[in-house]
């Protein structure tokens, strides 16, 4: 696994700059939010803080790949980037309440920046990793996210005790501009095929719900990422409820929990590189393990317990995301990645926003452990319909069908 990265140079420093991106977003991220509830005390200040970190995957993720091919790849996660610096640099003029305008405007526009960052970045692996090294290069990129958690939020959180928020926020500002060097570095981002002469004529051709309606393949995908991120926005919620209101456990449970996450995810490709077929129905049989895991969880009396149960969770959480993505990449015609990714952003934070607006309305009503119940039971169902899809499915017939689609 060290041995691809090694030789993926490109990758290399995309990864690498994710890493710096991530963290020093998180950094930002968990000292904004404690800068919140110090100033007004208030949980709705929080919630529309999040809700406004969420609604712009809405409006820009599903351009990202229109603006990718207008400006290309590169040229976008730089944009994104130094903008980024540009606009964090408001959080550092936050003093009073009254400030929270900054903060709403600021969170609204860092998040625009993620929601045309994200997608592109993710489209821009399989362009610039070989084939036969997309599989442990999905995997650094469950390490990638575990090591974000960890760092990013406990070290956020030393960072913003020990020095204040502005310290948070000018490391936040400082990272965007140290990744956006490293992206500069790197000699390009598009595939040969995004490349062509025919493609450039033609990129504004392709339409996704066409697409979607003649792939079994894609419809598959397209319905994953609506109903899964249902299950997600439950878990984001109940993630500190467990903590703090089941186990009274307080912030330091709730970093725990997300160092646990960071944990499971790098350890997964520990796991995934002994897997070498069958990719799809692997992925949905880790869903229906998570599933059965969430429903132990609901169930557990120990705080210790819990711990270790969210650990092994995010453990096939990291293998599943990363055999669900690499058959994306291996499937999918790499005129129709940026398409994709982009699309699939959208649904699945705008399906998550939803989820969590929801659950936070349902905790009013229903216990925690019974909503991380019907979680667990979702995610079961979930991973054994999808499961049993696989088998009615060809890959190499649905990659054919979508490569005949990519030339006309």
């Amino acid at each position: 696994m060290f041995q691809t990265i090694k030789k993926e140079n490109s990758y290399r420093k995309l990864f690498f700059a994710g890493i710096i991106n991530g963290v020093g977003d998180r950094f930002s991220q968990v000292a904004l939010l404690a800068l919140i509830l110090n100033l007004t005390g208030s949980g709705l200040s929080v919630g529309i803080t999040m809700a406004l970190r969420m609604l712009p995957f809405l409006f820009f993720a599903p351009f990202s790949n229109k603006f990718a091919e207008k400006w290309g790849r590169k040229n976008l996660l730089l944009f994104t980037d130094f903008s980024r610096a540009v606009i964090a640099v408001s959080f550092l003029y936050i003093q009073t309440a009254d400030d929270l305008w900054i903060v709403y405007i600021g969170s609204f526009l860092l998040a625009s920046g993620e929601a045309l960052y994200g997608p592109i970045r993710k489209s821009s692996i399989p362009a610039i990793v070989r084939s036969e090294h997309i599989k442990e290069i999905n995997s650094w990129e469950q390490v990638l996210i575990g090591f974000v958690l960890i760092v990013g939020a406990l070290s956020g959180g030393v960072v913003s005790f020990l020095f204040g928020p502005k310290a948070a926020f000018s490391l936040n500002i400082l990272s965007f501009l140290i990744a956006g060097l490293i992206i500069r570095s790197i000699p390009t981002l598009e595939s040969n095929e995004t490349m062509t002469k025919e493609w450039i004529k033609n990129k504004g051709s392709v339409k996704i719900l066409p697409l979607v309606m003649a792939s079994s393949f894609l419809l598959m995908l397209i319905t994953f990422d609506v109903l899964v991120p249902l299950v997600n926005g439950i878990d984001n919620i109940l993630l500190s409820v467990y903590a703090v209101k089941t186990f009274h456990a307080g912030d330091l449970g709730v970093g725990i929990l997300y160092s646990v996450l960071g944990t499971g995810f790098i350890i997964s490709p520990m796991i995934t590189k002994w897997i070498t077929g069958r990719f799809l129905s692997v992925a949905f049989m880790c869903l229906l393990i998570e599933g059965v895991i969430l429903s132990g969880i609901s169930q557990a009396n120990s705080f210790v317990l819990v711990v270790v149960l969210f650990g092994i969770l995010t453990i096939f959480g990291g293998v599943g995301n990363t055999l669900l993505d690499t058959a994306v990449m291996q499937t999918l015609p790499s005129k129709f990645h940026g398409l994709y990714f982009g699309w699939s952003a959208t649904i699945a934070n705008t399906f998550m926003g939803i989820s969590m607006f929801m659950t936070g309305v349902l905790l009013e009503f229903i216990s925690p452990r019974m909503m991380g119940l019907i979680g667990g039971v979702f995610y079961i169902s979930l991973g054994a319909i999808y499961f049993i899809w696989t088998f009615r499915m060809n890959l190499s017939i649905e990659k054919s069908k979508l490569a005949a689609a990519s030339e006309n």
